[in-house]
């Protein structure tokens, strides 16, 4: 299955006007990820390095200081100020459509959802107070965040994060067919010995795209996912439901979740270590080891902004951290993860990191992975 893109119930309909202006967001964020973005650290050196140094009269040493030498530069400004206004027209080109469709959306939510034949369901909770670090932050400026919920049969965070998430990554130039999901399951073929898992947890599942896939992927699994969000999670389980899969979807926290211990094959995490701060990282390591069975696997998966080159270009990729609403983007990106998960309970010859680049039939640059499988 495919999981980027995927036609079903619950996404908004669109008009050709509203298409364009979607496709034009996408292309001026191609623009400035391709060809403007690698100048910057080229001004750095032209410009914001020299202004630095004539008025301080040294040269930038931390990262604070790095940071503040960029804001120096006129070049680096420039993009800065553009990206900043293309993420925001993203939020723009896909909420128009979902508000102009919203009650259809939640009309064909609330049928899919109790249809006699569904496959899969949803466990909200009623008490749940979402965790603040996440719910009152606008992760990549999606208006209300991730928790937002307007009540009863709300669907509109799940909305904005699919049709946002998707604008975004194609500005970025990841294709349809290049998902979060699809690079574990490779790992799983390539790396574990082609491990079939039948009983799946997806932690921080957002709107459930990975979540659907793996249910189509392994057919006789039982796929389990968690999120924060009330809405965020009815869309997931109508999403998954329109798709012809089964999930059952949970309101928890990725760091005190209430399943039993050794409950499943297989524990994934997707895109979720840079959302979140570190105790509440290194908590949600635990809760997976806890929750893996002897034998399974563990995988969380992110983004591959660490190991960067020099400071500069750490201090260059640390944007989203000042202006994109990722408050945990640095300390994700600099954090020892092997040491995160040997303090979980894992051993130093189970942790692997891996090079997703050179997973076969994957354009894995993007991508990181660590991984680690519990003694049997």
């Amino acid at each position: 299955m495919k999981v980027r893109d995927l036609q079903h119930a619950v996404l908004p309909e669109t008009s050709a006007e509203q298409r364009s202006r979607q496709e034009a967001v996408v292309a001026l964020r191609r623009l400035l990820n391709t060809r403007v973005r690698p100048r910057n650290v080229e001004a750095f050196a032209s410009e914001a390095q020299p202004a630095f140094i004539a008025a301080y009269g040294r040269a930038p040493q931390s990262p604070e200081e790095v940071q503040r030498a960029f804001l120096l530069s006129p070049s680096y400004r420039r993009w800065s100020a553009a990206n900043r206004a293309a993420q925001e027209m993203i939020w723009v080109s896909v909420g128009e459509p979902i508000y102009r469709d919203l009650d259809r959306m939640r009309a064909a939510a609330r049928a899919l959802v109790t249809a006699p034949d569904r496959k899969g369901s949803l466990n909200l909770d009623p008490d749940y107070d979402p965790s603040a670090e996440v719910a009152d932050v606008d992760i990549h400026l999606q208006p209300g965040g991730y928790a937002m919920d307007r009540g009863e049969d709300d669907v509109v965070a799940g909305a904005l994060y699919e049709c946002g998430g998707n604008v975004f990554s194609f500005g970025q130039g990841i294709g349809r067919a290049d998902s979060k999901a699809g690079v574990v399951i490779r790992l799983l073929d390539e790396r574990f010995g082609g491990f079939r898992p039948q009983r799946i947890l997806d932690i921080g599942c957002s709107a459930g795209a990975a979540s659907a896939a793996y249910a189509a992927h392994y057919p006789d699994a039982e796929v389990h996912a968690v999120d924060i969000g009330g809405a965020m999670l009815r869309y997931a389980h109508a999403r998954a439901e329109s798709l012809g899969v089964g999930v059952h979807f949970h309101q928890m926290d990725a760091s005190a979740m209430t399943f039993a211990d050794g409950s499943f094959d297989l524990v994934v995490s997707h895109n979720l270590m840079h959302e979140i701060g570190e105790a509440k990282r290194r908590a949600m390591m635990r809760e997976a080891r806890r929750l893996v069975r002897p034998g399974g696997v563990v995988i969380h998966q992110d983004v591959a902004i660490r190991d960067q080159p020099t400071i500069v270009h750490q201090v260059e990729r640390d944007w989203d951290t000042h202006f994109n609403g990722e408050v945990h983007w640095s300390t994700y990106a600099t954090a020892d993860l092997r040491a995160d998960m040997r303090a979980a309970g894992f051993a130093a010859d189970e942790i692997v990191e891996h090079d997703l680049a050179a997973v076969q039939g994957f354009a894995g640059n993007r991508w990181y992975a660590i991984s680690a499988r519990k003694p049997a």
